[in-house]
Formats: structure tokens, C-alpha cells, sequence
């Protein structure tokens, strides 16, 4: 583990009043602006920086205000300096490699809910996990969470002769689709089935002559309006039905969550977490 530099976060300190730091990249993005919004509301929690990309409307102008709580004193920025700060990083996989050294280089833990990540987004989340704390994550919601449990418990139970199907739906703003949440969970009852993902999983259903294969799980995609999100899972046999869904009616599930993990992170040796331990959702893990 590497040392403790200056605004490093040791859990001890909520007792004696000290709030954790925490600085928010992707500031100007519906994520972004909750979370400063919720940070500023936390006793626990000090907003220490936003951070915005360069060229972005947002920079300059006061975190507080652009999340709707009034100012904060923390302008935004778009160069990332966290200094020991934790960082939550709700923006782009593009953006992805540039936080992770900077969170090296600042030794500040890292929490990700940036989703559809790639190859060099990962290479860079595995070396910075080598150096500080992260923990990675499509989706926060404590409830999506335990719905990964439950899912794998039904696909396990029922086996073979029920079909597994996932429909999604997000807001029409939305970049990935499949969501990151729909992919996660797919990858879920693909392991408690026995099924493999890279093989039985497909992301469309269409045409002529399309008979659903043996073993095949399917992801179906919704854009619609200003959907926050939905995941829906059925498991259907001949006769029968279970489905499990989660319907988010706010961003505030999803950012809530993030802090959560954040104020969880702060403190821990480096490596990569998982997000179920961060929320306290495996033994062992308060």
C-alpha cells in the first residue's frame, strides 16, 4: 500500500468530525451533477473538486451552483488533481486511462461507474488497482446489486428448461446499449447457469427464420425519454413465469450507492473491490 498522502480519508475520522474529500470527474453529466448535489448534503462528505472536460461549458463556473445546491466554493476544473481525494468518475471510457493515472499519481482511491469500458480502459483500471484502491462497477444501486444475487440463485434453481431473457430501457441520451447493467446481469445467469456468455448471449433478435436456440440469452434494448432505467429478467418455462426486475425512478439510487462505495474504498489497501463488498452486501465486508 502506498503512504497516506494529504487529504487521504481514514474511516476513524467520521467520529472526530472530519469529512471525506471526495472529487467528482464528468461534473457537468446528469451523475455528475447528483452526486456534487448529494455530496454537499452529506455531513460525512466535503466536495473537494469537479472536474469537467476540456473546452466543456461547465468549467469555471461554481460545482455547487451547476448541481442546484447554490455555491459550494469549488469551481470546476478540467485538469484532475486529486491529491488524496477520492474520485468518482462518471464520464466517458475514453476519459478512463487519464483518471486512473492521475489517481496513481495523486494516490487517491477510485470509484468508476463509467460504463461500455474497453480494452484500454481496463489495462489501465488493472495497473491502477496495483497502486491504490478501486472498485469498478456498472451499476451502484444497492437494489440492482442484490437482484445480481437473486438472479443467479433462479438461474441456478430452474436450470436448463427455462429460457432466460433480459429487456432493458434508458433514457434516449444514453451513448452504450446494451447498458453495462443489462450486460452485467447477463454475465450473471451465464455463470449460474453453466452457459456461456461469449457464446449463448445475443444482443438482437430479428428476421425470418429465428427460432431460439438451446441455451440462448438474449438482451433487448428500449431508448425512451428520460427513462432513468429498468432491468427486466424473465425465466420462462412451458406454463410458468418468474420475472425479476428493478425500476429505478431516480439517478439518486445510482449515486447514492457511489458515495456509499466511496466512503467504503477510502482507507482500504490498494487493489480492485468489488462492488458488493463496497456496499456491504458480502460477509465480512463493513
Amino acid at each position: 500500500m502506498i503512504g497516506q498522502p494529504a487529504g487521504w480519508y481514514d474511516p476513524r475520522m467520521a467520529a472526530q468530525g472530519e469529512a471525506m474529500a471526495v472529487v467528482i470527474h464528468g461534473a457537468d453529466g446528469r451523475m455528475g451533477r447528483r452526486l456534487m448535489a448529494l455530496a454537499h448534503e452529506d455531513a460525512g462528505l466535503r466536495l473537494a473538486g469537479a472536474v469537467d472536460r476540456a473546452g466543456s461549458a461547465a468549467v469555471g463556473r461554481d460545482a455547487g451552483e451547476l448541481a442546484g445546491v447554490g455555491s459550494v466554493g469549488v469551481a470546476v476544473t478540467d485538469r484532475l488533481a486529486p491529491e488524496g481525494a477520492v474520485v468518482i468518475d462518471f464520464s466517458v471510457p475514453s476519459a478512463t486511462p487519464g483518471v486512473a493515472e492521475a489517481c496513481v499519481a495523486g494516490g487517491s482511491p477510485l470509484v468508476v461507474g463509467t460504463t461500455g469500458l474497453d480494452d484500454a480502459a481496463e489495462r489501465a483500471l488493472a495497473a491502477a488497482a496495483e497502486r491504490v484502491p478501486v472498485c469498478v462497477a456498472s451499476n451502484f444501486s444497492l437494489v440492482v446489486n442484490v437482484l445480481h444475487a437473486l438472479a443467479a440463485q433462479a438461474a441456478k434453481a430452474l436450470g436448463d428448461g427455462f429460457d432466460i431473457e433480459l429487456l432493458e430501457a434508458h433514457h434516449r441520451f444514453k451513448r452504450d446499449a446494451p447498458s453495462g447493467t443489462a450486460l452485467a446481469l447477463a454475465r450473471t445467469v451465464c455463470e449460474a447457469s453453466g452457459r456461456s456468455f461469449d457464446h449463448d448471449v445475443r444482443l438482437a433478435r430479428h428476421g425470418d427464420d429465428v427460432p431460439r436456440e438451446p441455451n440462448e440469452v438474449t438482451v433487448q434494448t428500449l431508448r425512451i425519454g428520460d427513462h432513468p432505467g429498468e432491468h427486466t429478467i424473465y425465466f420462462a418455462g412451458l406454463g410458468e413465469r418468474l420475472e425479476l426486475k428493478h425500476v429505478s425512478t431516480s439517478r439518486d439510487s445510482y449515486a447514492v450507492g457511489a458515495l456509499r462505495a466511496a466512503k467504503w474504498l477510502a482507507g482500504r489497501p490498494a487493489g480492485r473491490y468489488a462492488v458488493a463488498e463496497a456496499l456491504g452486501l458480502c460477509e465480512g465486508s463493513a
